[in-house]
């Protein structure tokens, strides 16, 4: 048995749409065309925020208001194909499942409760600053009692697998969220999946 922590946006919930949206709102008031959303594909929620004339220091407040506006659409979001029946295996095998995101755990339960995955998972950490999950993921192996070596986080982010390295974590990255492959591997994560069928092999494997 393993202690398995997921990331959310990106990770389960597809929320690149919402994400694009709400950054070119708040800096622009127009909605992005499909070709200039095609070209944020595969950067990081930070770096697209950047690309959007966002500067650093409006971050923190700029993702605060997101994920309090988010609130009202987290019913609308839909897992990434195939997620829901990873989360549900791994349960069935045993792992203990958490959750570390920046979003809140407002939201998260929310996202959860609608796709009928909330009894999977032992605890919500959410609200973690998008400059580092370090911190939270320490707070997760403290309070529960975890060693690292007997955990392994799942994300999609370069920032992700910074965390992941900062507390000695195994981190499997996946591809399908919001960085894309070359710049995950430039930080050469514990493990690549291409897919969810991908990472459930994975994750079984390690």
């Amino acid at each position: 048995m393993a202690a398995i922590i997921f990331d959310l946006d990106g990770t389960i919930a597809d929320s690149f749409e919402y994400i694009t949206d709400f950054l070119a709102h708040g800096k622009s008031k127009h909605k992005l065309d499909p070709l200039q959303k095609e070209q944020l594909r595969g950067m990081s929620m930070l770096a697209i925020a950047r690309k959007l004339n966002h500067k650093w220091w409006q971050m923190p407040m700029l993702f605060m208001r997101g994920r309090k506006r988010m609130e009202h659409g987290m019913n609308k979001m839909q897992p990434f194909d195939g997620m829901p029946e990873v989360i549900r295996k791994v349960h069935a095998e045993g792992h203990e499942l958490f959750i570390v995101s920046s979003n809140t755990v407002r939201n998260i339960h929310k996202f959860l409760h609608h796709h009928h995955m909330h009894t999977y998972f032992l605890e919500i950490y959410g609200g973690v600053s998008i400059f580092g999950k370090a911190p939270a993921l320490r707070k997760l192996f403290k309070e529960q009692n975890i060693e690292t070596k007997d955990a392994i986080y799942v994300g999609d982010e370069i920032r992700d697998i910074q965390a992941c390295k900062a507390v000695d974590l195994r981190i499997v990255a996946v591809t399908w969220g919001f960085a894309n492959r070359t710049d995950l591997a430039n930080l050469k994560p514990t493990a690549y999946a291409d897919s969810p069928d991908q990472l459930m092999s994975i994750l079984e494997d390690l």
